[in-house]
C-alpha cells in the first residue's frame, strides 16, 4: 500500500464520488481509479460499490478506514515532527471555531507577534461537525461553546474560559434589579433548542425554577440581538455581541437578583504522541490570555480576579 492510494480511499468515504476525490487530490479521475484498483488488488478486497448515484465503501473498507485515517494522521505528524528538527520557521494551525468571534481574534493577536511565519487557517462550523473534523485530524484545534465539559479518551482540554449571558432588553424602564419572577411576563428570544447556548440556559432556568415566555427560538446570537434591538423581546446574550449597543443605547442590560447565567469557551486538541510546534505556540497564547484582554466575557470589575480558567 502506497500513501497516495490510502488518501485516495480516505477522500473517497467523505466525497462519494471517484470525481470529486480527483479534484480534492488535484490528479485526473482515470488516476484515482487505478489507485483504487491497485489498493483492490493488493488487499484482495472490494473496497467501495456503487450506491444510486454515489460511490460508498464496502465493509472490508469500512474495517480498514478508521487504521487508514490514522497512518496519514501519524505520517503528518512524522513530517511535522522532522521539519521542525530542521529548524523550519513556518508552518501552520488549523482551528475550528463555533460562535466565539470575540475570543478568536484576541488570540490570533497575541500568536501572530510570536509566531509572524506561521499561517493559521480558520474554519467555522457547529460543535457536531468540528469535532468530527478534529478527530479526523482535518483541524488541529477547536473553540466551542459547552456548559458542561469532560474530557475524553481520544481528546484534551487545553485553556477554558467562563464568560456570561447578560440579560438586555431595548427597554429603559425595566426595573433595574428585578428577580426572575418578576419578568415572567416578558417576551423571552431563545437559542435554538439543543443548541451549546440554549443548553446553558436551560440549566440556569431549572436551578432559578423560572419558566420564560420564550416567543422566538433562533439559531445565532446577532440575529437574536437584532430582533431584541427591534422591540420584539427580551433575551440572554453574551456580553461582546450585545457590548456596542449597550454603549450606544439601543439596548439596556437587567440586573436580575440572581447572577447571570454562565457557559463556557474551551480550546480543544486531538490527544496524539506529538504536538506541533505551532500548535503548541496557538495553546501557549491562548493559556496567556489575562482578564483585561478578554474583559467583554464578564461584567466582573477587571479588579476582581478573572472568571476564565486555563487547563495546563
Amino acid at each position: 500500500m502506497e500513501l497516495k492510494e490510502i488518501r485516495s480511499l480516505v477522500a473517497l468515504s467523505e466525497l462519494g464520488s471517484i470525481s470529486l476525490v480527483a479534484q480534492r487530490l488535484y490528479l485526473s479521475p482515470p488516476a484515482i481509479h487505478k489507485q483504487l484498483k491497485t489498493l483492490e488488488g493488493e488487499l484482495d478486497v472490494q473496497l467501495y460499490e456503487k450506491s444510486g448515484k454515489q460511490l460508498q465503501l464496502t465493509q472490508a473498507a469500512s474495517i480498514l478506514l478508521p487504521h487508514m485515517k490514522e497512518l496519514l494522521i501519524q505520517h503528518d505528524s512524522a513530517i511535522s515532527a522532522l521539519k521542525e528538527w530542521k529548524g523550519m520557521k513556518h508552518g501552520d494551525v488549523r482551528i475550528g471555531t463555533g460562535p466565539n468571534a470575540y475570543i478568536v481574534p484576541v488570540i490570533l493577536k497575541h500568536f501572530r507577534q510570536q509566531y509572524p511565519g506561521i499561517e493559521v487557517l480558520i474554519e467555522t462550523g457547529n460543535t457536531p461537525v468540528l469535532m468530527e473534523e478534529l478527530g479526523k485530524g482535518s483541524l488541529d484545534l477547536t473553540l466551542i461553546v459547552s456548559g458542561e465539559l469532560s474530557e475524553r479518551h481520544d481528546f484534551q482540554i487545553e485553556a477554558v474560559w467562563d464568560f456570561e449571558l447578560v440579560l438586555v432588553s431595548h427597554q429603559k424602564n425595566l426595573a433595574t434589579r428585578p428577580h426572575l419572577n418578576d419578568l415572567k411576563n416578558q417576551r423571552f428570544i431563545s437559542f435554538r433548542a439543543g443548541s451549546r447556548m440554549q443548553a446553558a440556559l436551560d440549566r440556569y432556568m431549572a436551578m432559578h425554577q423560572f419558566e420564560p415566555k420564550v416567543v422566538m427560538r433562533l439559531d445565532n446570537a446577532d440575529f437574536i440581538r437584532s430582533m431584541v434591538r427591534s422591540g420584539m423581546g427580551t433575551a440572554f446574550l453574551p456580553l461582546w455581541v450585545v457590548e456596542r449597543d449597550i454603549k450606544e443605547g439601543h439596548l439596556h442590560l437587567i440586573h436580575p437578583v440572581e447572577d447571570y447565567p454562565s457557559s463556557k469557551i474551551a480550546l480543544i486538541r486531538r490527544k496524539s504522541g506529538f504536538v506541533p510546534h505551532p500548535v503548541k505556540g496557538f495553546i501557549e497564547a491562548a493559556r496567556s490570555l489575562e482578564f483585561k484582554h478578554l474583559p467583554l466575557l464578564s461584567t466582573t470589575n477587571p479588579a476582581t480576579p478573572a472568571k476564565f480558567k486555563i487547563r495546563k
